[in-house]
């Protein structure tokens, strides 16, 4: 029998108040009950929304899929803990079996199991090219790009397009191959591929790519002068660096203690200006230097000295 939502409020007497501690109810003896695919399903979409019940006083659910089975798994393709009672992803054509759980702070569901597969469409125009490299919406300051696609049965040929944020072609080659390299250019491309054979094709399946591959400009800095002597222990660091057009752009500061620069105090992400408190009676040499999402990196500004009496 299902157990009684539980819920017990305690007071804690101090001198700052109260404090109240939700215990939640057991859901050990609960069932999830899934949806879609259901058991047996066999699926033509590579592209796959997992859906279930959701249970009373449940704060998560984990969702596992295993090929071909648990039992006899080749590989777990998935093992992931969501908040909502639904999941998406791709896969590619085989047996599978996936399960799920309800989870909260204090106890679990079993698990239930259901098997599906997923299968080539009898209509070639219907099938899915699946895209498996670079990920969606990567970025990266290499301008040639290696493209890989999975295999498409009964495929001759693909159809590979660069498209540019104005939905203009800007570059289109064929290849026999599930594989080809690419130069794009700067700024967010749309790489898509379809497959082709003597008389049909299927849709274009797409990915987005970022190129940056312009390294952020030379930091200047401003403040403290070079060989300042300083009385605050409290030092407001500040510098000047113009920024580029392309992917977001971020300043380090590296402070040492010595001229050699091997004596590392403080290496940090900043922006300018940059309060830091260091110690007195000593001596530093600072720089600062820009980097980018695209791990693009600047050339480092001169290194400057101060000293706190």
């Amino acid at each position: 029998m299902k157990k009684q939502f539980l819920y017990i409020t305690i007071l804690l007497l101090s001198l700052y108040g109260c404090e109240e501690i939700l215990f939640e109810e057991d859901i050990t003896e609960d069932t999830v009950s899934l949806i879609a695919p259901s058991d047996g399903t066999q699926v033509e979409n590579t592209s796959l929304n997992f859906s279930w019940n959701t249970v009373d006083q449940a704060t998560s659910y984990r969702l596992q899929i295993a090929r071909p089975t648990f039992e006899n798994a080749e590989q777990i393709v998935e093992d992931t803990t969501v908040t909502t009672a639904s999941f998406s992803t791709t896969l590619t054509k085989n047996n599978y079996q996936w399960r799920v759980r309800a989870q909260n702070s204090g106890s679990q569901t079993a698990y239930t199991t259901a098997s599906f597969s997923i299968i080539e469409s009898e209509d070639f125009s219907a099938r899915e090219v699946l895209l498996s490299s670079p990920a969606d919406n990567m970025i990266s300051n290499n301008t040639s790009v290696n493209l890989q696609w999975q295999a498409v049965t009964d495929a001759t040929a693909y159809r590979v397009q660069l498209v540019d944020d104005s939905d203009q072609v800007i570059s289109e080659e064929t290849t026999a191959n599930t594989t080809i390299q690419l130069t794009f250019p700067e700024g967010v491309t749309t790489w898509q591929v379809r497959a082709e054979n003597d008389t049909q094709n299927t849709l274009y399946f797409s990915r987005t790519l970022t190129i940056d591959s312009m390294n952020p400009l030379k930091p200047v800095t401003t403040a403290p002068a070079d060989l300042a002597t300083l009385t605050d222990t409290a030092v407001s660091f500040t510098w000047t660096r113009e920024a580029l057009e392309g992917t977001t752009e971020f300043d380090s500061i590296y402070i040492y203690r010595n001229e050699q620069l091997t004596d590392l105090v403080i290496k940090d992400q900043v922006t300018s200006p940059a309060d830091i408190t260091l110690e007195a009676s000593n001596t530093y040499y600072w720089f600062i230097k820009a980097f980018d999402e695209a791990g693009n990196q600047s050339e480092a500004s001169d290194t400057t000295s101060f000293t706190i009496n």
